[in-house]
């Protein structure tokens, strides 16, 4: 005799118990007016009996007990690691600072070349005095122009055999001015 086969799923559900209560509850109406279901459920208990796991052990379960504190502190440890090297960053960073701004204008001065100051802009004194051809003639102005006649004097120089510019890398960074034959 062998269950009831729309009951087939249920059985074996009920007898994990994972039903809901309602359904539990038609599932043993079912099985008081079934044998062959009943014998199902009993055969699904034993079967279920054995793959039950065994109640852990006093160790596993000190194990299980000490689980939080453990996380919490394995947790704790990386969050310190990670903030040291967070520090270690931020101060290795301020020290490439401090060294950038202290060095920055020593190498600045011997590595740009010397060129003559160009005429200042004019700005109008105040928006009342402004016309519009006055601001016509600023817009004119090519503010660029003095520094590229410049540029193209140096390297007019440096094609004539200027020895200025002939220095060594380390001759210019040991002149105490720029461009300087030493």
């Amino acid at each position: 005799m062998s269950a009831c086969p729309d009951q087939d799923e249920l059985l074996t559900l009920y007898a994990a118990g994972a039903l809901e209560p309602e359904e539990a509850s038609r599932v043993r109406t079912h099985l008081e007016s079934c044998a062959a279901c009943r014998s199902e459920v009993e055969a699904h208990h034993e079967v279920l009996g054995l793959a039950a796991l065994p109640p852990p052990s006093p160790r596993e379960q000190a194990v299980l007990a000490a689980l939080p504190r453990t996380t919490v502190s394995v947790w704790r440890s990386e969050q310190v690691r990670q903030a040291a090297r967070m520090r270690t960053a931020g101060a290795l960073m301020a020290a490439a600072a401090v060294v950038l701004l202290a060095l920055g204008p020593v190498v600045l001065r011997h590595v740009t070349p010397r060129t003559t100051s160009a005429a200042p802009v004019e700005t109008p004194a105040s928006s009342s005095e402004e016309t519009s051809s006055d601001l016509e003639q600023w817009a004119l102005t090519d503010p660029l122009s003095d520094a590229l006649e410049l540029a193209e004097a140096d390297l007019d120089d440096a094609e004539a055999g200027d020895e200025s510019w002939d220095l060594e890398p380390e001759d210019v960074l040991s002149s105490p001015n720029p461009g300087e034959s030493l």
